[in-house]
């Protein structure tokens, strides 16, 4: 007797669909299990058994060989508990064994034949329902999370005995989702609560708006962390379909996010991280921040303290928006698209601005920057000097709410001229299409031209100045990009600084 049922674990960032099998034929009484197996998933055999015992269907005096298919993919987690007891019931004949259409189980097994949850289906489902399976049965304690999954039929369980009433009768344990109220803004930190800095307010409202990797550097207290952490409560809310994505991407981590979350992510990891820990890793690699940041905002506070692997491994996740790892002759891809934001000190002691209070030698300045690659530095769009400001602690500023109103809105203009390319956002624009988006005029081309040749501009930094200068015209509503738009996107890319890290004269 044999029988098939249909399963999953989380390899990576994303679901894979298993083929769970078991066999039954005579001889001497013994259960085996197959298919390169964690030591959780061989324990399944014996929460297997003694739920169907709890359930009035003992397991026969019989050889039965479960096999977890296929077979290169280490086999992790508890949720095959469920379809290895629906296979094994089936080839007993105890429930009927339905083709068509497939169905996915999910769930661990209780001793007694209670289903509990996994805090893994929808990466799982996501991934089915790219392959065409349109049903599902999950653990009635995980279909919560499930709430804004579309497409598919969803068939919660709380007991092994519920899987045998669909199976013989088609009866769908009721589930209704409770109202929550949609998190659609950060209310952590406001912007009211940053006085002046008029021009970095200006700076962080054109990094969101175009999606533009922004660096600050400033001395000790001068707001640089106070600013960015703020960056989020002016982003837009996740789409339904990016919301789908993150929460897929968290629950494949293990991290917890609210079911009802739709605010960008926002990760702070600190300088101590390893490498690993930053972009994935382990044998079976686990998402790292980057990838946790996903649609969201990294933030590197005080970026010149971290491990210098760690800032090199960001290369090619910036550019590709992914990252992809081999591990025993298997490529692993995580989607990394996230807004890079970053705060460092000027110099070791923080008082560079300041020569009379400055404590750092030109040695221990040049070491400092080194830490830094060219490379790496030419990853952010905007790169600014933040300065000590005198607070007037009366002072009116504008909140976070009222900058976001009017960053949606020029988003929304930004989408609707994109609408016809496959982006979403000026930073996104790859350089064969920048001449076409964003044309220039031939004063502006001779303006970028001095400029490239006075600081030595490489050719990815003169398209990230033209993808800012896009940004500013589209927030003034120009079509095209004029002088003054290029003049301030010059002005936010501190060349000075690049050129003193460089070690240009």
């Amino acid at each position: 007797m044999f029988c098939s049922m249909l399963s999953g674990i989380v390899s990576g960032a994303a679901g894979c669909i298993i083929q769970v099998e078991a066999e039954l034929r005579s001889g001497l009484p013994y259960f085996t299990m197959v298919g390169r197996l964690s030591n959780e998933a061989k324990e399944s055999r014996h929460r297997v058994e003694s739920a169907l015992r709890a359930l009035g269907c003992p397991l026969p005096p019989m050889k039965i060989t479960v096999n977890l298919s296929p077979a290169d993919i280490r086999k992790t987690g508890t949720a095959f508990d469920l379809p290895i007891a629906a296979a094994v019931m089936a080839g007993l004949n105890y429930i009927p064994i339905n083709k068509e259409p497939p169905i996915c189980l999910l769930g661990e097994l209780g001793l007694d034949g209670s289903v509990h949850g996994i805090r893994q289906c929808l990466p799982i489902i996501m991934e089915g329902r790219k392959q065409g399976i349109r049903r599902f049965m999950v653990p009635y304690d995980d279909m919560e999370s499930l709430v804004h999954i579309r497409d598919v039929e969803l068939v919660p369980v709380k007991h092994l005995s519920d899987a045998v009433d669909y199976f013989r009768s088609g009866c769908v344990l009721p589930y209704h989702f409770k109202e929550k109220r949609m998190i659609l803004d950060s209310q952590c930190h406001d912007f009211s609560e940053i006085k002046g800095q008029a021009f970095l307010k200006r700076a962080l409202e054109i990094a969101v708006t175009g999606r533009h990797n922004i660096l600050l550097i400033g001395a000790p207290g001068c707001g640089k962390t106070m600013a960015l952490e703020r960056i989020s409560s002016i982003m837009n809310s996740l789409s339904e379909e990016e919301y789908l994505e993150v929460q897929a991407l968290y629950q494949a981590a293990g991290v917890h996010r609210e079911a009802e979350d739709f605010c960008p992510p926002f990760r702070k990891p600190h300088s101590s991280i390893s490498r690993g820990a930053l972009i994935g890793g382990g044998a079976v690699p686990k998402v790292g921040e980057i990838t946790l940041a996903h649609k969201g905002v990294l933030f590197l506070d005080e970026l010149a303290q971290f491990d210098a692997k760690c800032i090199e491994a960001l290369r090619q996740p910036l550019e590709d928006k992914q990252i992809i790892l081999n591990r025993l002759g298997r490529d692993y891809t995580m989607p990394a698209d996230f807004l890079l934001a970053a705060a460092m000190n000027p110099c070791p002691c923080g008082n560079s601005f300041t020569p009379e209070a400055c404590r750092c030698s030109a040695g221990e300045k040049r070491s400092y920057y080194h830490r830094l690659s060219g490379p790496i530095l030419d990853r952010f769009d905007l790169i600014l000097t933040v300065g000590q400001e005198a607070k007037k602690m009366d002072a009116e500023t504008e909140n976070s709410a009222a900058i976001r109103s009017r960053v949606l809105e020029h988003i929304r203009e930004e989408q609707r001229e994109l609408s016809d390319t496959p982006y979403s956002y000026y930073g996104q624009i790859q350089a064969e299409d920048l001449e076409k988006i964003c044309p220039l005029s031939k004063e502006s081309r001779r303006i970028l031209k001095e400029e490239q040749k006075k600081h030595h501009i490489s050719m990815r930094g003169i398209h990230k100045i033209v993808r800012t200068a896009k940004t500013i015209a589209g927030m003034e509503q120009k079509s095209g990009i004029g002088e003054g738009h290029l003049i301030e996107a010059l002005s936010l890319r501190n060349m000075e600084f690049l050129s003193e890290a460089a070690g240009y004269e």
